[in-house]
């Protein structure tokens, strides 16, 4: 399985915020934005085990 890197400075205020506030919607809402910029097709990473932070 290979992994993949992406700077999400764009939605890093929003995701931090929901995370810190258990909003779970908007960090779903967050991680769609997220894998729009990833040039795959949407379902193959629609669904994820884990996600690595990193600042």
């Amino acid at each position: 399985m290979s992994s993949r890197s992406l700077n999400v400075r764009g939605v890093w205020d929003r995701a931090v915020d929901a995370w810190t506030n258990d909003d779970y919607e908007e960090l779903d809402a967050v991680w769609d934005d997220i894998i729009e910029d990833l040039g795959s097709e949407y379902d193959a990473y629609s669904n994820v085990c884990s996600i690595g932070w990193a600042a």
